[in-house]
């Protein structure tokens, strides 16, 4: 006797409220976590090394067919970064219908703007209230609420064939369990980063999860030995870089430091006035430096513009093309993120660092990774290629320290060389573009294999 699915409001506060208590009870578990973080720890490290496994998309399953109605699928991405993933991910959808004679797909979900433009019908945006680190995030509970239960209502009524979240685990997971009571399977493309802090939410991941989908080398292996089906689709960024061109940073021309400060208001404002002061010296030395704030939307634009206005160096906003700007640069300074990917596609050295808030948070922090490096790109590389500093945004911290750390960046010619090697090493380990093709593989045979005859 199948059990009756809830009424979408109710399936949407149940979620809110599990969100809550799962806020209410994190002091126990960090508690426990911080007892076991040495067991973890060690878990991942022997799976860092793996080497990076095949990558290549499931055939369609061969005894089942298409069926006579058009397949649909809920897409999702929960940032801004996400809805180029995403769009790319529906196209492959398409195109993979057209090349078996089936029907296109209906394609509708939740994003903004740009997945609209892509062809799927958004019902809602959950980024449009993107926060930063929990700031503000009890005030959007109403926001996020609303957004669920548009989710949930899709399901009620249209009943996907799959679907197909992209990164965002935050508002992922609580969908995957509303998509679950609906009878939706998950095909969840970028696997949540558990390995390197909050483990313990694998268990209740793959209660939900039909499949996971990774992206670095290492993380098959672990979230095997926790039981979480996956499947290895490499890094969806590898789709966008394959057409941009790479051109040495050494070229004799090429004096410019890119800043990277983050996409988000909060990262912005407090990463880059730090920036600014850790690059002082080292435009005080090299006079012909130009410092460039690089940012891919004009959203943050009157906040960084402010923030270079007050600033006592001297750097130049260009929003846009962000490759058009590290084909000129000859080091950078980032922030830690996705963006470490742009960068190593580039062999761009860089010195990478990471803020946090002050107080209680800056001492949790560090005890909470179970990563040796909270860079990508150190842990693809084994070890510390790019330096990597974390700082107290309320003092000044390591600010000497990654001043000189950045003048080796950009001037000690022995250290650029011994780290462009590096970076080739760790780009390697990434693998080829294709990662929208075989995620949309993956979804098809979830699909297909939980088709039922309408």
């Amino acid at each position: 006797m199948a059990v009756p699915s809830p009424h979408p409001r109710r399936a949407a506060q149940l979620e809110l409220a599990r969100a809550l208590l799962g806020v209410a009870g994190l002091p126990l578990r960090l508690g426990w976590f911080a007892l076991t973080r040495r067991r973890w720890k060690r878990r991942l490290a022997v799976h860092l090394d793996d080497p990076s496994p095949a990558l290549e998309g499931p055939p369609l399953p061969a005894r089942v067919s298409f069926p006579d109605r058009p397949l649909r699928f809920c897409l999702s991405c929960g940032e801004t970064s996400s809805a180029g993933h995403a769009a790319r991910v529906a196209e492959a959808l398409r195109e993979l219908c057209r090349e078996s004679g089936a029907p296109p797909p209906e394609l509708f979900g939740l994003g903004p703007a740009a997945l609209n433009e892509a062809g799927v019908e958004c019902i809602a945006d959950p980024t449009a209230a993107a926060t930063m680190g929990g700031q503000g995030v009890f005030k959007e509970i109403p926001f996020y609420l609303d957004v669920l239960e548009a989710a949930a209502q899709s399901f009620a009524d249209r009943r996907p064939d799959a679907f197909v979240p992209v990164d965002a685990p935050a508002l992922h997971v609580p969908l995957a369990r509303i998509a679950r009571r609906y009878g939706v399977p998950t095909v969840h493309m970028v696997a949540p980063q558990y390995w390197a802090w909050g483990p313990w939410r694998t268990a209740a991941y793959r209660k939900v999860i039909t499949r996971a989908l990774t992206i670095f080398p290492w993380e098959p292996g672990w979230f095997a030995d926790r039981a979480v089906p996956t499947a290895h689709v490499g890094h969806p960024q590898m789709d966008v870089l394959e057409a941009v061109e790479v051109t040495a940073p050494d070229a004799d021309s090429r004096c410019e430091l890119v800043l990277l400060p983050g996409s988000r208001r909060g990262e912005v404002a407090v990463h880059l006035p730090w920036m600014l002061r850790a690059a002082a010296p080292l435009a005080s030395e090299v006079p012909e430096l130009k410092i460039t704030v690089a940012q891919s939307g004009e959203e943050l634009r009157p906040l960084i513009e402010g923030i270079l206005e007050r600033s006592e160096v001297a750097a130049t906003l260009e929003v846009g093309d962000l490759h058009a700007t590290l084909c000129r640069a000859r080091s950078a300074l980032a922030a830690s993120g996705t963006v470490l990917t742009d960068l190593l596609h580039h062999r761009l050295p860089t010195v990478v660092i990471y803020a946090v808030r002050g107080g209680l948070r800056s001492r949790l922090v560090p005890t909470l990774l179970t990563t040796p490096y909270f860079s990508t790109t150190n842990l693809l590389a084994g070890g510390e290629l790019l330096p990597e500093r974390g700082f107290r945004a309320d003092v000044e911290g390591p600010l000497v320290e990654v001043s000189a750390l950045l003048r080796r960046a950009h001037l000690d010619e022995e250290w650029r060389a011994q780290c462009q090697r590096g970076l080739q090493r760790a780009a390697e380990r990434i693998g080829p573009a294709g990662a929208a093709r075989r995620c949309a593989q993956h979804v098809l045979e979830v699909a297909l294999g939980s088709t039922q005859p309408l």
